[in-house]
């Protein structure tokens, strides 16, 4: 599935896709918990891959933390436990082991800017090419 998200500055774009990555992530988290490693998501810049993984590790912390009703993360949480219809503790528990597994593992996240991947594509296919 190929999903777009365009708009202009400052508009929620790193906000959106940090929720859509976090909700693929912990979508098959279950059944699958290196699923983050067949999920990509691209941006135009260094800069906002950068930003991009530290929104969705920030965020996926503070799901794990679970606040008090009424916290910052509200939007996250509530959006997610009616998505897969589980409790906000359950939710914690699969934000915190899907964010220790990231950060074990983090040259698998795939956050890249659309040159760098293009590039990994043409070096590992370099001999079919």
């Amino acid at each position: 599935m190929i999903e777009i998200l365009k708009a202009s500055a400052g508009s929620g774009k790193t906000w959106n896709l940090a929720m859509k990555y976090i909700s693929l992530l912990l979508q098959n988290y279950g059944r699958d918990r290196y699923s983050y490693r067949h999920i990509l998501a691209v941006t135009f810049t260094n800069k906002a891959t950068d930003e991009m993984k530290q929104r969705i590790l920030k965020e996926l912390q503070d799901l794990a933390d679970e606040p008090e009703v009424g916290a910052k993360d509200a939007a996250y949480a509530m959006a997610l436990t009616d998505l897969f219809g589980c409790t906000r503790r359950q939710l914690a528990e699969a934000a915190n082991d899907a964010m220790r597994q990231i950060i074990f593992d983090y040259s698998q996240f795939h956050v890249s800017t659309i040159d760098a991947f293009f590039q990994n594509v043409l070096r590992s296919m370099a001999f079919e090419f």
